[in-house]
């Protein structure tokens, strides 16, 4: 989840979409001020094109409550993201983090489930990283989107990884 719903949010849902092969939980795509309709933004596609990812063929949607409601786990951009998520639907802080707070906190916690894991990163949150936000690229040079895909893709892999383990 990120603003347009254009950059980051569509490219680390496909990446982890890609690295699940199918397997685990479905994994959606929005934004908290996007526009509708608009394609991905064509430096992030590029990015998923270089590691051999499917583009998203959907459009940026906008995030609702129902759709936090709905969801196991929310992965947001940055902590502000996170904040326009606890927003919308106040009672899923416990399962509300940034990419790259998830990818930290997943390595700290022994688990069995998905919700073992996401409520063990919600007990660990104070053991997060200081740096849990992901630079917004849009509108800035391809070696922008080049350093975000970088950072998604390790935290992307970390969770994957950790998602498998589990089974799911």
């Amino acid at each position: 989840m990120c603003t347009a719903n254009v950059c980051r949010s569509p490219m680390v849902a496909a990446m982890l979409r890609h690295r699940l092969g199918g397997h685990g939980p479905t994994v959606e795509s929005a934004g908290v001020r996007a526009p509708e309709g608009r394609p991905m933004d064509r430096d992030s596609a590029a990015q998923l094109t270089s590691r051999g990812i499917e583009v998203p063929s959907s459009t940026a949607r906008q995030l609702t409550a129902e759709i936090v409601a709905g969801a196991d786990l929310v992965l947001t951009a940055t902590r502000a993201h996170r904040a326009d998520v606890l927003d919308l639907h106040p009672r899923s802080l416990r399962r509300t983090f940034t990419l790259l707070e998830f990818a930290a906190l997943g390595d700290l916690v022994d688990a069995t489930d998905l919700a073992g894991l996401v409520a063990g990163a919600a007990g660990a949150r104070t053991q997060g990283p200081r740096s849990a936000d992901l630079r917004d690229p849009i509108g800035h040079p391809a070696e922008v989107h080049a350093e975000v895909a970088i950072l998604a893709e390790t935290a992307v892999a970390s969770i994957a990884a950790r998602l498998k383990a589990l089974g799911g």
